[in-house]
């Protein structure tokens, strides 16, 4: 049989109660969960997981808005888009 080690991870009071709640409700607790998420990363050498930053940040949403301003003009070809240019 295997040996076991302990380990300490810090978390948030408020999240360790809400996952706590629900692990209870799957039938399971933290240390059966974390040791299903270490399992899987043995199994297949990777994050089981997506991790990503599609969230925009606050620079890009703004460029999104101001990309969507109805105000705004918009151009149908290049050509356009350089006549406009060239006025200013």
């Amino acid at each position: 049989m295997d040996t076991t080690m302990q380990i300490r991870v810090r978390v948030p009071a408020r999240r360790m109660k809400k996952v706590q709640t629900l692990f209870a409700e799957m039938g399971t607790d933290i240390t059966s969960a974390v040791n299903m998420f270490l399992a899987q990363v043995e199994l297949t050498k990777r994050i089981p997981f997506d991790i990503t930053s599609e969230v925009p940040n606050a620079a890009t949403r703004a460029a999104i808005r101001e990309a969507e301003d109805p105000d705004l003009p918009a151009y149908t070809s290049v050509e356009d888009l350089m006549a406009a240019l060239k006025k200013k």
